[in-house]
């Protein structure tokens, strides 16, 4: 009988016991709906809010808040709209935007230094066609400015050394012949067509412009000089050879004096 008690008596426990967390339960699930509900209206509050701040607005609108909220500025008088009588919401405004056109220089992309070459156009004719009178000139204008580009070009320069003989010491057999010859300067490279001017561009190309050797043969060709690389790397080893000995030769002569 004992068990029987006790059995009936651990049941009836239960029973509160799932009662109460079946109570518990409901009260949770009510709470949880109460804050839906304010998480959706602190969610559509907040959507206003930022349209209202990052949306489109004009001056004359006043804050409009949701459904069953006040504005946040309708107690302050700071934030109030004033009132507009009917003369002074028929004025209008006008602005006037005035832009500064910069000047642009004329042909500024060339430099101060380049070499003016000016040509100048008068009428064929300058008689009067009324009177006949002679025109004269009242002015002139630039009308537009050209940049002119001259290529390089080859030449031969042939140095030519002239002998003169008198003819009055070659008369006389008493007297030796007097023949004077005209003295030519130095060759940059002694046998070799190159001139200053073309072991200038040659190592100028080579250091300067990072051009090879090879690849100058071309342009050379273009200009009309016929050579190879060979010849291009000799003249550019002599050339550095002479500064060489002519800058240490000038030190010595500073040295001794």
């Amino acid at each position: 009988m004992n068990d029987v008690g006790n059995a009936s008596k651990d049941e009836s426990q239960n029973e509160k016991l799932i009662r109460l967390l079946e109570d518990q339960l409901a009260h949770s699930n009510q709470q949880n709906k109460d804050l839906s509900k304010q998480i959706e209206a602190l969610t559509d509050q907040v959507r206003h809010l930022t349209k209202l701040l990052y949306g489109s607005k004009t001056e004359k609108s006043k804050y409009n808040a949701p459904d069953g909220q006040g504005s946040l500025f309708d107690d302050d008088p700071a934030f109030r709209e004033p009132e507009h009588t009917e003369e002074q919401s028929q004025q209008t405004i006008s602005y006037t935007v005035v832009r500064k056109v910069k000047s642009k220089k004329r042909n500024d992309s060339l430099h101060d230094g380049i070499e003016v070459e000016a040509i100048h156009y008068h009428p064929e004719n300058t008689i009067c066609d009324c009177c006949q009178g002679r025109m004269i000139e009242i002015g002139s204008k630039i009308v537009r400015e050209e940049a002119e580009f001259i290529p390089a070009k080859m030449m031969k320069v042939q140095h030519i050394e002239h002998a003169y003989e008198c003819k009055g010491c070659k008369v006389d057999s008493s007297q030796p012949a007097q023949i004077k010859r005209g003295k030519a300067p130095q060759p940059a490279i002694q046998r070799s067509i190159a001139s200053p001017s073309v072991l200038a561009k040659v190592i100028y190309d080579k250091f300067a412009q990072y051009l090879p050797l090879y690849r100058q043969v071309k342009e050379w060709d273009r200009y009309g000089l016929n050579t190879n690389d060979k010849n291009l790397s000799n003249w550019v080893i002599r050339a550095q050879t002479r500064l060489a000995i002519t800058c240490l030769r000038t030190n010595e002569r500073v040295d001794d004096g």
